[in-house]
């Protein structure tokens, strides 16, 4: 005898395998919220490159911006 609720077929979920572990994305997209201190580097760059006249400094800057998108991408993957 069996229950409304319960049927003979029950739906089952795929084995985990090793080969859907390798499928996952290395990186995912990038927050909303990682645009503002990155565009504020890219200012802070700018200004200092510019006026600063200080080219190590800015591509630090730009460096830091860059590093700071590409962790955001991979925490969100």
């Amino acid at each position: 005898m069996t229950t409304p609720g319960r049927g003979t077929t029950q739906q089952r979920r795929p084995a985990s395998s090793p080969a859907a572990a390798r499928n996952k994305r290395m990186f995912g997209p990038p927050d909303m919220f990682v645009w503002a201190p990155v565009l504020t580097l890219f200012l802070t760059a700018g200004i200092v490159g510019t006026i600063g006249q200080s080219i190590g400094f800015a591509s630090i800057f730009v460096v830091v911006a860059v590093v700071l998108v590409v962790a955001d991408m991979f925490f969100n993957r």
